[in-house]
């Protein structure tokens, strides 16, 4: 066979090749269109049956049928609504939820050796309301993959299991990848019944810093009083994270007894703290704190600086004379330009026109 057979021999199974390519690419094409179109076609009847039903004007039989013609794609619609809606709409939604006849296909598919299967059912799992998940779901906060676990927590916090906060804490205590904040956004999902479990990491002596950094900020989110004391106690904990967010808590919490002891911050190590001992003073209106922060005025740090500002400002009357003597007086030449800067911020100062001659 000489060189030229070869070639066309080549060119042939590489023409036939792309015909065969370009073949599948266009049935799938044809077949994604389809089914984006009966998916469409599926959401304009589901929507207006969905409204009509959570107006009171269609009833659960009627809805269901409508729904139970594409059970995946009803799926799909009624996460969407239910996130729309929020917790009281996932109430309502909930009849609809419960009776797709995904629930055990979703208990399934958790085992799958697919994360992405595992993902999507981790989510699932958490609007349907049915309880018999939670064991399923406690196991898949041990899943190898941070997103599923983190996908199970949510669903957890959903379906009301206070007792999974210290199990998602510890599933998600993954420095640099989840941070403190969105892991407390899973914990409020249970609103008042994430009190007990963290009143009682925030009293642990054992607790690691991650926890009691995480559970302070719920106890702030939750405006939990139960939660004073151990924040206080926490004031006092070396790591700066944990009294960071202490600080932050008790201002939420809003109990002006508290004012003494956040300011005993005022002059922490870490800026961080320092920053945010500043905030807290000017929520909690505590205006025997003025002198701290002014001297917070002529920190080294500009946020620091600027939180001072904004905290004497919130004091009213008092902290702004101390801000217009500020302007001229302060020992400081930071000090003296911050209050500038908030009193012409606020329209109380009016900025001053430089020219250059």
């Amino acid at each position: 066979m000489n060189l030229l057979t070869i070639v066309l021999y080549t060119a042939g199974i590489l023409t036939l090749l792309s015909i065969l390519l370009l073949g599948v690419t266009i049935a799938l094409r044809i077949d994604t269109d389809r089914r984006l179109r009966r998916e469409a076609a599926f959401r304009s009847h589901a929507k207006p049956i969905l409204r009509s039903f959570l107006s009171g004007e269609a009833t659960l039989e009627m809805t269901r049928a409508v729904l139970g013609k594409d059970p995946h794609a009803a799926i799909r619609v009624l996460l969407e609504e239910s996130d729309t809606l929020g917790e009281k709409g996932r109430e309502k939604l909930l009849p609809l939820l419960s009776g797709m006849p995904v629930g055990q296909k979703m208990l399934d598919r958790l085992r799958s050796r697919s994360w992405e299967k595992r993902l999507r059912s981790a989510e699932y799992l958490g609007y349907l309301g049915d309880d018999t998940s939670l064991p399923a779901l406690m196991t898949a906060l041990r899943d190898e993959v941070l997103a599923v676990r983190f996908a199970a927590a949510t669903s957890l916090a959903r379906l009301g299991c206070h007792d999974a906060v210290e199990p998602i804490l510890q599933a998600l205590d993954a420095p640099g990848e989840v941070s403190q904040r969105r892991v407390a956004e899973v914990i409020q999902i249970l609103g008042a019944r994430a009190s007990d479990p963290i009143l009682v990491i925030l009293q642990r002596p054992t607790a690691n810093e991650t926890s009691l950094g995480i559970a302070a900020r719920v106890a702030g989110s939750l405006r939990l009083h139960r939660a004073i004391d151990p924040l206080r106690h926490l004031l006092g904990h070396e790591s700066p994270n944990v009294r960071l967010n202490a600080v932050r808590s008790l201002a939420s919490i809003g109990d002006h007894s508290v004012s003494a002891a956040i300011a005993a911050l005022g002059e922490d190590p870490s800026w961080e703290v320092r920053s945010s001992v500043m905030q807290a003073l000017g929520r909690l209106a505590a205006g025997g704190q003025i002198p701290l922060l002014l001297q917070g005025l002529s920190d080294q740090e500009w946020w620091v600086r600027l939180n001072a500002a904004e905290a004497l400002h919130a004091l009213g009357d008092p902290g702004i004379t101390a801000l217009r003597d500020a302007t001229d007086h302060h020992v400081d030449a930071y000090g003296r330009d911050m209050s500038r800067q908030i009193l012409q911020q606020h329209g109380i100062l009016q900025p001053t026109l430089q020219t250059n001659l």
